[in-house]
């Protein structure tokens, strides 16, 4: 597959309950995630360019500078964002709780006041995960021995326990996603070709070509066998190797706008993005594939690759009801058309 101009954009999502307090966001806005091969170039933080797998780590890192400014409810993010067996951290939170809620409940019980680092919970749900040493040294446990020992001046501000356990019931990790990473391509620009990145497959280029291989030899053997139904079949099949769809809108004046989705958006995804980027937004319109068929409402609930439009598609752009005259017609706002690039 060729298509020009393949690039991947990302960033960094805190959703409303990732952090129980309010805190200063910009301090993550600075993550900018765009590439051609997926990389990542972290403006403020860092200014060289990084593959992807370093995200994660400049996430980890961000966090673990926080530590020190606020440790109990930073460790509950790094529980939730540095861990990535979501069963096992769900376990971990579980069994938190029930140290702290043992001891809400039962503050003279001193039975509670101490968790063996050996026992057999402890170090299968507790112990190997990231943050929960630092989730309990906030709570109040100091390292004795064998032991976790709860202080027990901890227990005149109970309140610390509730909202902790509150924090690792409510929290989310810290995600990346996709962004549309919006272009604007002259037709010469979108005539020039060039190959998807590898990161647009859930295969490795290598196994989609040996595959590919494969099928062509008994092609021509099963094709007149296979009803439309099992053709159908195997088209969503083949589509289901890639993660992400590049699509482009062709306006009536050439100019075309191209925006990278996950295949399992939905369309009204597509129709959003595009929305924006329109000098009349509240004006209604319709895309339509090259094969003619309009995509309207019926279809936004639909995945990309329900409609066909993986692993690149381009549409085309109309009002409805069409203009009386299109001459000069202005699609894109001017701080859209100023993206016009050379890819």
């Amino acid at each position: 597959m060729h298509c020009p101009g393949a690039q991947l954009s990302w960033h960094p999502v805190v959703l409303a309950a990732s952090w129980p307090r309010p805190v200063d966001g910009a301090q993550l806005s600075g993550f900018v995630f765009k590439d051609q091969s997926v990389k990542l170039l972290v403006e403020e933080l860092c200014p060289e360019v990084l593959p992807k797998d370093e995200w994660h780590k400049k996430i980890r890192e961000f966090l673990y500078e926080q530590l020190t400014e606020e440790r109990g409810l930073t460790a509950v993010l790094v529980i939730h964002t540095c861990n990535k067996n979501r069963e096992k951290v769900e376990q971990c939170v579980e069994t938190l709780c029930k140290y702290l809620e043992n001891i809400l409940h039962n503050p003279g019980e001193e039975k509670y006041h101490r968790i063996r680092q050996s026992n057999r919970v402890f170090q299968e749900r507790v112990a190997p995960l990231e943050g929960t040493q630092d989730l309990l040294q906030a709570a109040g446990f100091q390292a004795k021995d064998d032991y976790l020992v709860f202080s027990e001046e901890r227990l005149q501000t109970p309140d610390t326990l509730q909202i902790l356990c509150d924090a690792l019931r409510s929290a989310e990790p810290i995600t990346l996603e996709l962004d549309h990473n919006l272009q604007v391509l002259l037709p010469s620009q979108a005539a020039s070709r060039r190959e998807l990145p590898p990161v647009f497959y859930n295969l490795t280029p290598e196994e989609i070509k040996r595959e590919q291989q494969n099928r062509s030899e008994i092609l021509e053997k099963s094709l007149m066998l296979r009803t439309k139904a099992m053709r159908e079949k195997e088209e969503l099949r083949e589509m289901r190797k890639y993660k992400y769809a590049l699509i482009r809108v062709r306006f009536p004046d050439g100019i075309l706008l191209q925006g990278t989705f996950s295949v399992y958006e939905k369309f009204e995804a597509v129709t959003s993005f595009l929305r924006e980027t329109l000098v009349e937004e509240d004006r209604s319109f319709v895309l339509t594939t090259p094969t003619g068929h309009r995509l309207g409402l019926e279809e936004d609930s639909q995945t990309l690759v329900d409609l066909r439009l993986v692993p690149a598609s381009v549409l085309i752009f109309s009002w409805d009801p069409p203009l009386v005259s299109a001459d000069k017609q202005l699609y894109l706002k001017p701080e859209v058309m100023i993206l016009v690039q050379n890819i």
